[in-house]
């Protein structure tokens, strides 16, 4: 996920001083660099300029440069996820007829599998990010250390303006697809060495986890029924999750930087608007279900929808036929994990 940062637009507007498409210049080169931008207060951008989890403050402090600062809070952060991460694959997959290495070897699998999926997902933001221009930090990795996953995911922050259309749109699809790109080789090994579950033996109380239609795919290749879960699924399960819920249309969520990349600010808005009605109506059928899937998400959506999208500072900039074709994909790669029932009991 990449969040824009409530930090002041550069005060002057010229060509030599805002970033621009292309990469990013090392110092002595001609041409604008981030490290050259100059920063001081600005008027803020109108009723939709909210970012983050806040409305714009205009601070008036300096931009963090796409080089990080503070590197050893973001190494600390993934550290600490690692070990959250594996000890709660350690807690899923423990097995007390095993020797606990052999638990926590399946624990490390599940963070590994996890981390470099999630890691591939940010690291596409920041790259992109470099490409043009816009200062951002490394990824913020968030331990949790208890279960479902061990983590709340990653996120990095997005601290200078967006310069066009096409750059939003890019910083906010290459989050997905590169994680997409290590989610396939997940689903498969994972379907690769799964074993069928013995429904009879599973009883009253199992939870049964809804396979996103990738992992339906593999299935029918392997001609699988009902599976256990393994270590490298439950990550991937978990990854498809979250590539779907950062797909949706709504606010600054990926899917939200794409939405306005290609449809502007009015279809951003109204895309966002059909998005939520369609996750309350997820929300009151899982309830009804007994399973309560949405209801977190559909607060979220409220608070998102609330936020807005800030404007980029070339708005009529061209998008490009490529771009609408990538488009598309985002939206297979969205259909191919989502679930409208994530779990149920």
């Amino acid at each position: 996920m990449s969040s824009l940062d409530p930090r002041p637009i550069p005060s002057e507007t010229s060509s030599d001083t805002l970033p621009g498409d292309g990469p990013v210049r090392e110092a002595g080169e001609e041409g604008p660099s981030v490290d050259s931008v100059p920063v001081g207060p600005s008027p803020p951008l109108g009723p939709d300029s909210f970012v983050g989890s806040a409305p714009s403050v205009w601070t008036g402090r300096p931009v963090e440069r796409p080089t990080p600062r503070r590197p050893l809070l973001h190494l600390t952060l993934f550290v600490l996820t690692v070990i959250t991460t594996t000890g709660v694959g350690t807690l899923w997959f423990y097995d007390p007829n095993q020797p606990l290495e052999s638990s926590l070897a399946r624990g490390f699998l599940f963070s590994f599998s996890l981390l470099t999926i999630l890691t591939a997902h940010e690291m596409g933001h920041f790259l992109a990010c470099r490409w043009y221009g816009v200062a951002a930090t490394w990824p913020y990795f968030l331990p949790v250390p208890f279960p479902p996953v061990g983590t709340f995911g990653a996120f990095i922050r997005i601290q200078s303006p967006i310069p066009t259309r096409r750059a939003l749109f890019d910083i906010g699809i290459a989050g997905p697809l590169a994680g997409f790109v290590f989610l396939i080789p997940a689903a498969w090994i994972a379907h690769h060495i799964a074993e069928p579950a013995v429904l009879e033996s599973l009883g009253e109380g199992a939870i049964y986890f809804e396979s996103p239609l990738l992992f339906r795919l593999f299935e029918w290749a392997y001609g699988l029924p009902e599976v256990m879960l393994n270590p490298v699924m439950w990550a991937a399960w978990v990854g498809a999750l979250v590539t779907s819920l950062n797909l949706l249309p709504v606010g600054q969520l990926d899917g939200g930087h794409v939405t306005y990349a290609v449809f502007g600010p009015v279809g951003h808005r109204w895309v966002g608007r059909l998005c939520y009605l369609a996750v309350l109506a997820l929300t009151v059928y899982s309830i009804y279900r007994g399973a309560w899937n949405w209801l977190v998400w559909a607060l979220i959506l409220t608070f998102l929808l609330r936020v807005g999208h800030p404007p980029v500072l070339d708005p009529l900039s061209s998008l490009g036929r490529e771009r609408v074709i990538v488009a598309l994909v985002g939206l297979i790669v969205f259909l191919l994990c989502f679930m409208p029932m994530p779990i149920r009991f």
